[in-house]
């Protein structure tokens, strides 16, 4: 039975058996006597202890996996072999003697040795013969390098940076964990020099993806460890507080690597030319590198084991005690430039490091509060989404139900999904505000146990979120069209009269009509169901539920403004087309409400006299009147469509035209008062025209509620135009606005979905921008010098005038009609099925792929 008497070393509580705590105190008591005379010795003193503490506590958790159990105590056997790895002061002074001698030795025959030495990283000291203090047992607990049992992946709690993940994997391959960050860095954020290349980002998004969601993994699946021996042995890479000149990483990396700091430092500039390369690494080495702060640290930065005899070593170095001889006059030489260029360095950071300091700070902070606002953003979003969401299923809608079919959808929504949904988006967003309150205060707010709890919960709600709306996803995956034909029983009506129902249901989801001639002999109305749905089946049964209504009284046939769904059908994106099959030569008459409604073009002169009027369809002219003469300014098709038609064949009769009918499209006329403007940017099936004048002015003219709804403004020089200005869905439009711009001159045209546009009576334009989208069309009368088209969709342009120089992009399957324009030089590239066709051209430089092509007539 022995007595244990309770220390604390370095905050560390030992029970250690009295006889081993006589020679633990005598052995402490030489070494504070010993450094008592040195600057900071308190300091080294504590590294010293908080080393001893670290060896004496690896002692005992090695005897856990010993036959007989772990030991509670230290013995004088374990004091033994702790003074025999760090050195006794005895012997660190008989190694100092024979420092001394070797080095006067050698200072008479090799001038420079030493300084090599140094640019290696120095040497190792504490090599007295019979000591363990270079070479440690193998087997030994205090070995610097000493490992028992098999190695586990744990993460490391004791060094950790977010979770220890990478400080335990950089345990396990005994690898500093600085480089192991690195690693997880470089493959989240890919390498910046290749990061221009469309190559690379497909390859570094989804390993971005992948990493981190394998550290997630990680972090689960690891336990976590306090305990992790530390290979001494293994050289750390820490930033060098002593020799810095901003944050010391490039002194730490001359110190890790043995080469001369101006070298590294001229590395970093050199790199910030190459995309800012240099300055990235810098700033990700400086954010994931401790700081060399200890003499333990500083010793692990040059890789030395800590012993007594080098921690002497490097307290000289700190405190410029010359050790060895002076260097040759080759070595000098070699290592002029990069002194001076680290001299330079030092002297800019000495005047810029407190500025760069301030402005490192700032950019974290800016960063910090850019991702506070994003998260902000984020988690208002979800909140009105998902009060929207539950306002459906409540039956409470912010708007009229004019605009969007609330009910329809309510039957597809439930509130699991609403929740699962809201978590999955407000989850992620609440942790981007955590990091960035963590960047700005640079305090940790969360705990390991709360951010597993949100990952839980944020995958609990993927998964919920997918198992709900996974179903409704594919029920809009495959689209069909069911065909029905209904005879109107209008037989024995000599003239019908084709007018529209003055009810309307609770939201507008207009169907299209349009008129058409057939050689039968009762009306009839031929219906194209349009709805989406799981596989065909399902979709056709889904257009089925599509209902609309017409009411026949007397000689009037009145039709629906909208469809209707079957009770209990769900909405699929039901959509109605409609033909009203009319006989050869049957007389009819038509409302004016009903002429506004159909796809039928007519001309002003037509729609003021329609009650007036009696038509008929003919197989040869299509629609014509009865009574009086068409005065339609519009392409002559059978249809008698607005479009731009036009024919795919290359053949020198080959037009197409729009229609130029800009007068009046219905009984309201308003003019806008707009500021100046240069540029036009239009959006929805809106009808524009753009001619010459002094003044700015917008004027439109059509139904009132069309009217009411066009949104008209001026952001900066850009007149924008919308059909409606507070709708957030246009499920459909009852009529085309039809609108005048005037306008000094112009500089940029943009038209998307099925605007159409004519541009006529400009002076010489210097430069126009004409940019087209979806189905728009535009005919363009101008001389220009420079005109830049870039077209995609189903897009159409007719040019005519001169243009010195024209450079145009088309893709999908645009048309660029130009022969009735004269080009000095054309830069044209054609994708997909677009076409380009020219007249009379100097130079022609074109470039094709698909099913693009380019012609010219000379």
């Amino acid at each position: 039975m022995k007595k244990t008497i309770s220390i604390n070393i370095s905050g560390v509580i030992f029970h250690i058996e009295e006889d081993g705590y006589d020679k633990l105190k005598s052995y402490l008591t030489s070494v504070q006597q010993y450094f008592s005379t040195y600057e900071d010795s308190q300091e080294i003193v504590t590294d010293i202890e908080n080393r001893i503490a670290e060896k004496l506590f690896a002692k005992l958790k090695a005897t856990e996996k010993q036959p007989g159990g772990p030991r509670q105590a230290v013995t004088i056997d374990d004091v033994n072999e702790l003074i025999a790895s760090m050195g006794t002061v005895a012997d660190f002074e008989a190694v100092e003697d024979e420092e001394i001698f070797t080095t006067s030795a050698k200072a008479s025959t090799q001038s420079g040795g030493s300084a090599g030495n140094r640019a290696t990283g120095g040497t190792t000291f504490g090599t007295a013969a019979g000591s363990a203090m270079a070479n440690e047992p193998t087997g030994n607990p205090f070995g610097a390098g000493t490992r028992q049992g098999p190695r586990r992946l744990v993460r490391d709690l004791h060094r950790k940076t977010l979770g220890g993940v990478a400080s335990g994997l950089a345990n396990y391959f005994n690898i500093d964990p600085v480089w192991m960050r690195l690693l997880f860095v470089v493959m989240v954020m890919g390498l910046p020099i290749l990061g221009g290349s469309s190559d690379t980002e497909g390859f570094f998004g989804p390993l971005a993806g992948i990493t981190v969601l394998a550290y997630i993994a990680m972090w689960i699946a690891f336990p976590g460890s306090y305990t992790l021996q530390d290979d001494k042995t293994v050289k750390k890479f820490y930033r060098d507080p002593d020799d810095k000149v901003l944050g010391g990483v490039a002194s730490g990396l001359s110190a890790y690597f043995g080469i001369d700091r101006g070298l590294v430092r001229l590395l970093f500039v050199i790199g910030i030319a190459f995309f800012g390369i240099g300055f990235i690494t810098y700033v990700v080495l400086w954010i994931i590198s401790p700081t060399a702060d200890t003499v333990t640290a500083k010793m692990e930065m040059q890789g030395q084991p800590i012993t007594l005899a080098n921690i002497e070593h490097t307290i000289k170095q700190n405190l410029n005690v010359p050790e060895t001889g002076p260097e040759s006059g080759l070595t000098r030489t070699l290592l002029f430039p990069f002194r001076a260029v680290s001299m330079i360095l030092a002297g800019l950071g000495s005047a810029l490091g407190p500025f760069l300091n301030s402005i490192v700070s700032v950019i974290r902070v800016l960063i910090g509060v850019g991702m506070l606002a994003t998260a902000f953003a984020g988690a208002i979003a979800c909140v009105s989404i998902a009060g929207a969401g539950f306002g459906i299923l409540a039956g409470n809608t912010p708007y009229e139900n004019d605009f969007f079919p609330f009910d329809w959808i309510r039957a597809d929504l439930d509130a699991p999904m609403i929740v699962a949904g809201f978590a999955a988006g407000v989850i992620p967003c609440i942790g981007l505000g955590i990091l960035g309150i963590m960047l700005i205060t640079r305090k940790s707010l969360i705990n390991s146990r709360t951010a597993l709890t949100m990952l839980g919960v944020w995958i609990l709600s993927l998964i919920i979120a997918s198992a709900t709306i996974t179903p409704l996803v594919s029920g809009f995956s495959r689209g069909e069209t069911v065909e029905e034909t209904k005879t109107l029983p209008i037989a024995g009506i000599p003239t019908p009269t084709f007018g529209m129902s003055d009810t309307d249901t609770e939201f507008d989801y207009h169907p299209n009509l349009e008129l058409q001639g057939y050689s039968g002999t009762e009306v009839q109305l031929l219906m194209r169901m349009k709805a989406r749905g799981r596989n065909r089946r399902d979709a056709e049964a889904n257009a089925r539920t599509i209902v609309y209504n017409y009411a026949i009284k007397d000689s009037v046939i009145r039709f629906n403004r909208e469809l209707e769904l079957a009770r209990g059908a769900r909405f699929r994106a039901q959509e109605l087309d409609m033909d009203l099959l009319i006989p050869f030569e049957k007389p009819f008459r038509m409302t004016r409400d009903f002429a506004y409604f159909i796809n039928n073009g007519f001309s002003d002169e037509e729609l003021n006299r329609m009650d007036r009027t009696i038509w008929k369809m003919t197989a040869n002219e299509g629609l014509v009147s009865i009574n009086f003469p068409r005065t339609k300014e519009e392409s002559d098709d059978d249809d008698n469509d607005n479009n731009m038609s036009g024919n795919d064949s290359s053949d020198d009769n080959n037009e197409f035209d729009i229609n130029t009918d800009f007068g009046s499209a219905g009984p309201v006329n308003r003019t806008f008062t707009v500021d100046s403007f240069d540029d036009i940017d239009a959006t929805g099936a809106l009808i524009i025209r753009v001619q010459h004048g002094d003044a700015f002015r917008v004027e439109a003219d059509g139904n009132q509620r069309d009217i009411d709804q066009l949104q008209v403004d001026v952001d900066g020089r850009t007149l924008k135009l919308r059909p409606y200005k507070d709708r957030p869905f246009n499920i459909t439009q009852s009529r085309s606005v039809r609108i005048t711009i005037t306008m000094p001159t112009i500089e940029e045209l943009k038209l998307t979905g099925a605007c159409r546009a004519q541009v006529e009576g400009m002076p010489p334009l210097n430069r126009l921008d004409v940019d087209l989208n979806g189905a728009s069309s535009a005919v363009i009368n101008a001389n220009v010098d420079r005109l830049n088209i870039d077209m995609n969709g189903a897009s159409k342009i007719k040019l005519e005038g001169e243009a010195d120089e024209i450079k145009s992009s088309l893709s999908g399957a645009s048309l660029l009609y130009a022969k009735g324009m004269s080009v000095g030089k054309a830069d044209v590239k054609a994708n997909g099925a677009s076409q380009a066709r020219f007249g009379q051209v100097r130079e022609l430089d074109e470039d094709t792929s698909g099913a693009g092509s380019v012609s010219r007539e000379n």
